[in-house]
């Protein structure tokens, strides 16, 4: 099983962890998995931090190591990006990218800090308008990506996606003006690709005094309900060996 990840799969109520840490939500997916299925599930998590479906997509077209060696040989795909797609800038995203090309160094670094430190109040200034991740942007990498996933791994690969979690982040400036929107977007998306998708705004809304100390990452707990959420989700796609328990 392939996990296509954000800082989500990798973070718990501390900050990151090791990939192998059983209460991550990818481990706990396959753990599940296991008990559901009746066979055993290896997981390899591929991701990154503060990913959307736009870098998503740029991968699926140029790495190949992903390409080749996770999602060809795939028996299930959890699409696990998006969270961040949904959260309000106070700074274009094409200028954050193109950080770490501006030379000299210390020039560099200082505006990183710059930006750093007035983020929070500025996002808050105006407002939240702008976004991480415009929605047409949003509606072409996610179906593209569910494309290329199907293409690599297979057309009837079972496949799980995410709708975007709740939030309170800090640097964002605890902004959510565009959550709804998003939300609702990736939802009418997975529909129409007849993918199944784990709601994770339904899973943290009324759990936010759980979250890490960034307003973003979660609590073991919410780790342990999304791995569970997840490991029903494809074990309705999948045929489980006699025996197998199915899920409720």
């Amino acid at each position: 099983m392939v996990v296509l990840g954000d800082s989500l799969s990798f973070h718990g109520p501390e900050g990151p962890v090791p990939l192998a840490d059983p209460r991550l939500y990818p481990n706990v997916l396959g753990v599940e998995l296991d008990r559901l299925t009746g066979r055993p599930w290896a997981v390899e998590v591929w991701g990154r931090a503060g990913w959307g479906v736009r870098e998503l997509w740029l991968a699926l077209q140029k790495d190949v190591h992903l390409q080749q060696q996770l999602l060809i040989p795939a028996d299930a795909v959890v699409l696990g990006i998006g969270s961040a797609d949904q959260l309000s800038v106070a700074v274009p995203r094409w200028v954050v990218m193109a950080l770490p090309y501006l030379r000299p160094t210390g020039l560099r670094r200082a505006l990183r800090r710059r930006i750093d430190h007035v983020h929070p109040a500025l996002t808050r200034l105006t407002g939240g308008r702008m976004r991480y991740t415009p929605p047409s942007v949003i509606r072409h990498a996610w179906s593209k990506s569910v494309d290329a996933i199907r293409l690599f791994a297979g057309e009837d690969v079972p496949l799980v996606a995410v709708l975007p979690a709740a939030h309170r982040t800090t640097y964002y400036g605890g902004m959510t003006t565009h959550h709804v929107g998003t939300h609702r977007l990736v939802a009418e998306l997975a529909a129409a690709k007849d993918v199944a998708a784990v709601d994770l705004a339904a899973l943290t809304r009324d759990r936010l005094d759980e979250l890490n100390v960034d307003g973003a990452h979660w609590s073991w707990a919410i780790h342990a309900d999304v791995g569970t959420a997840m490991a029903r989700a494809l074990a309705a796609q999948l045929h489980p060996a006699p025996g197998a328990r199915t899920p409720a």
